[in-house]
C-alpha cells in the first residue's frame, strides 16, 4: 500500500502535522487504547489526546486474540460472514462483539488491518494461500469470551472447510495459545475438545454472580458419565442456582444457562 502524505490535525487551537505513513502500525494500537467502555459502540469519531495516547497501551486490556482464516471460496464469502455475525450477536460479550475484516471491507480500519495481516501471512505462511479474513478480539475479565470465539471459528471451519488460526499468546493454558483447525479438526485429526482443560470454567456476570461451565471431559464424577450418543464428547454441562443441565455444544449450553439465570434472578 502506498504511503500517504502528511496531513494536519488541529487540537486545542494548535496545528499538528501527522505523517499517515505511521497509521498502519499505530492503527492496531489505537483500536484498544483508553478504558474498555471508550471508543466502542459509537459511530461518531471518538476524541483522542494524541500526546497521551501513543506512548502506552491500556493496562486494563488483559489479552488480545488474533484470528486468521484461509482457504475460503469466493462464493462462500457472504455466507461465512453472515454466519459469523449471527453467532456473534447470539451472546453478550464483555468488551466488544467479534468482527471480521476481508478484502471487500468498506471501512478504513478494516481495510488497513486486513492489508497488513495479508502481507504478514504471505511472508510467514505462504503455504496456506491468500488470506480470506482476519480479526482480533479483546478479552477482558471473562474467559468464556475466548472460548466462545474459538467455538464460533470451529463452526465456520466445519461448515466452509476453511483453515482457521487462533493465536492467544497471553492465554494461561499453554496448549491453547496457538490453535489451528482445518474443516473443524486439529492438525492431527482430533476434535477441539481433546485439548481443552478438564476443570470447571466460571462465566462471570456483570452483576457479580457466576455460572459454572463444565467441559465435555471435566473430571466431575458427581455429575455422572457422559451421554453415550456424544461420541466425540462435545456436550457441555452448566450449573445455575444449584440446577445442572447440558447441551450438545458450548454455545448452546451457555445460551441455555443464561436463559435460566435471567429467569430465576428475579426470585432471589
Amino acid at each position: 500500500m502506498a504511503a500517504l502524505g502528511p496531513i494536519t490535525q488541529s487540537a486545542e487551537g494548535q496545528n499538528r502535522t501527522v505523517d499517515t505513513r505511521f497509521f498502519r502500525p499505530v492503527l492496531y494500537q489505537l483500536s484498544y487504547l483508553g478504558s474498555a467502555d471508550q471508543c466502542t459502540g459509537h459511530r461518531e469519531p471518538c476524541p483522542i489526546d494524541w500526546s497521551k495516547a501513543l506512548p502506552t497501551y491500556n493496562r486494563k486490556v488483559a489479552r488480545v486474540i488474533h484470528v486468521r482464516i484461509h482457504g475460503l471460496h469466493s462464493s462462500d464469502r457472504d455466507a461465512l460472514h453472515d454466519r459469523f455475525a449471527h453467532l456473534g450477536t447470539c451472546r453478550e460479550w464483555r468488551d466488544q462483539t467479534p468482527w471480521l475484516a476481508h478484502s471487500k471491507s468498506t471501512d478504513l480500519f478494516s481495510q488497513l488491518f486486513f492489508a497488513e495481516a495479508a502481507d504478514v501471512e504471505q511472508r510467514e505462511q505462504p503455504h496456506l494461500g491468500p488470506l480470506s479474513a482476519a480479526s482480533f478480539l479483546r478479552v477482558i475479565g471473562d474467559e468464556t469470551d475466548a472460548l466462545a470465539l474459538v467455538f464460533m471459528l470451529r463452526d465456520l471451519s466445519e461448515r466452509f472447510g476453511v483453515h482457521v488460526s487462533v493465536r492467544d499468546p497471553d492465554n494461561p493454558i499453554a496448549k491453547l495459545r496457538s490453535i489451528d483447525m482445518t474443516a473443524g479438526r486439529l492438525p492431527d485429526g482430533r476434535p477441539l475438545e481433546t485439548i481443552l482443560v478438564r476443570r470447571p470454567i466460571f462465566k462471570r456476570l456483570r452483576s457479580g454472580g457466576r455460572i459454572e461451565m463444565y467441559p465435555p471431559r471435566a473430571l466431575g464424577a458427581a455429575f455422572g458419565t457422559r451421554e453415550g450418543s456424544d461420541i466425540e464428547r462435545r456436550s457441555w454441562s452448566f450449573l445455575v442456582h444449584g440446577m445442572r443441565d447440558s447441551r450438545p455444544s458450548f454455545l448452546e449450553a451457555e445460551a441455555e444457562a443464561m436463559r435460566i439465570w435471567r429467569g430465576l434472578r428475579f426470585l432471589d
